[in-house]
């Protein structure tokens, strides 16, 4: 019962996070003129369209559009696959965020032509997807989640 209840806060974790892009983003469409800087020109809100990749890199939409859906397949086999291998709730957490932030910017990609980024962090422009893809990524690398079965560092 108890694991079954970790698959459900992993699902709503992942809901939440999606949702919460989607929404601000939805802000950040609905008022493209409006910005707010809490520390000068390199901190704030800040309405952009990035029809590229990473740091605005250019890349095909259409390509994007194509493989993100199986990289996203992937993860999700994976977060079962380790669901029942009954890896840490740490682990999966970290790989339901990369997934959420990954349909969100898909579904902008599909809506838009682009992902909408919105927070201005030093001289790019993000979104809170982007944050939870980074966040999740960097946690699985550097967090050397233990395996509840087995006891061994990954």
């Amino acid at each position: 019962m108890k694991r079954r209840v970790h698959l459900l806060m992993i699902i709503f974790a992942g809901g939440f996070l999606l949702l919460a892009d989607q929404l601000l983003k939805w802000a950040a469409r609905d008022n493209p003129d409006f910005q707010y800087y809490v520390f000068g020109k390199w901190l704030g809100w800040e309405y952009m369209a990035n029809s590229g990749i990473a740091f605005s890199l250019p890349f095909p939409n259409w390509l994007l559009v194509l493989v993100t859906p199986l990289i996203i397949f992937v993860l999700i086999v994976l977060l079962i696959k380790l669901y029942y291998k009954k890896s840490s709730i740490s682990y999966l957490l970290s790989l339901i965020s990369i997934i959420a932030g990954a349909i969100s910017n898909l579904i902008d990609r599909i809506l838009f032509g682009a992902t909408i980024d919105y927070l201005r962090v030093l001289t790019g422009v993000i979104n809170l997807a982007d944050v939870a893809i980074v966040v999740g990524a960097g946690a699985i690398v550097l967090g050397g989640f233990k395996r509840r079965d087995s006891g061994d560092k990954r």
